[in-house]
């Protein structure tokens, strides 16, 4: 049912002009990641900088410290899942549809690198014929994919200090603390200079909103993909129906074992030390009382 969708939207776009870009389900991976990301960073950046008056603003209007915190880390339990349903979902590709990954650099994209470069400096006649995925969006998806590996781990050592140094000599706490925060800057720094513009200001792409692309961004960026499908090629390659039902049957056993154990291990990652979100009431009297100066 899936398969006859996805090549209805496939012959309906091309007939506007339109060329398939992304499936549905990969929409609401981003729309997810989007929303957590965000969420995210509001929470996040106020507590790297707390005396800015913009931080301090913000975590008023959020409900206070002990919200923001509690906040922040239910968005990490939700880019944690999305994570989790990010390996599923290629997996399935992978093993299950059998296609090629994509994203996976080669030299071709040092070449078109090199030929991009070449061609603003006025050196080069003609731009470099890219395929479906381009240098720079292969560079931003393994960019996301080391950002939140490095999110995830730092973040799991302040979420549970004591625990951690169990592992970690405790020095390393400040160092994750650090790697965390600059991490979260230099990410959401790539979204607004890097990103946004590339998407929304360069060419107001909207593919991730309706899964598709038009004939002028597609020549210009993705020609070799262009080309490939207006000869008839898929966006996507068929199964035998027989063949997809065999791998899903296998497919769906394992992930429904990794799903469970990753509900654990999201479950035990979290819940086993609150340190590091409850905040420590104001002292209201003398913690340090001088000994009084024996009479002589």
């Amino acid at each position: 049912m899936n398969e006859l969708r996805e090549i209805t939207v496939e012959r309906t776009a091309a007939l506007h002009g339109e060329y398939p870009r992304f499936r549905l389900m990969a929409r609401i991976e981003h729309m997810v990641l989007l929303i957590t990301f965000t969420i995210l960073c509001l929470t996040g950046l106020p507590q790297k900088f707390p005396f800015s008056p913009i931080s301090t603003g913000l975590i008023d209007l959020l409900g206070g410290i002990e919200t923001v915190r509690y906040i922040h880390r239910w968005a990490a339990v939700i880019l944690v899942l999305g994570s989790v349903y990010h390996l599923l979902t290629s997996s399935y590709r992978l093993f299950v549809r059998r296609e090629r990954m994509r994203m996976l650099p080669d030299i071709k994209d040092a070449y078109d690198l090199r030929d991009t470069v070449t061609y603003n400096l006025g050196l080069q006649d003609n731009p470099p014929r890219m395929r479906k995925f381009n240098f720079g969006e292969k560079f931003e998806y393994w960019a996301v994919v080391w950002g939140t590996a490095v999110m995830i781990i730092t973040g799991f050592i302040l979420w549970n200090p004591i625990s951690a140094t169990r592992l970690i000599p405790g020095n390393w706490i400040p160092v994750a603390l650090e790697a965390h925060g600059w991490e979260a800057v230099l990410a959401a720094a790539s979204i607004v200079i890097w990103h946004l513009y590339n998407v929304l200001i360069k060419h107001r792409n909207k593919s991730m909103f309706t899964g598709t692309l038009s004939h002028t961004i597609m020549e210009e960026e993705h020609l070799l993909e262009l080309e490939r499908l207006e000869r008839g090629g898929e966006a996507w390659p068929a199964v035998p129906p027989d063949v997809l039902r065999r791998r899903q049957r296998v497919y769906f056993a394992v992930a429904s074992v990794v799903v469970v154990l990753s509900l654990a291990l999201v479950v035990w990652m979290f819940t086993f030390e609150s340190t590091a979100i409850t905040t420590l009431p104001e002292a209201t009297r003398d913690v340090f009382v001088p000994l009084a100066t024996p009479a002589p």
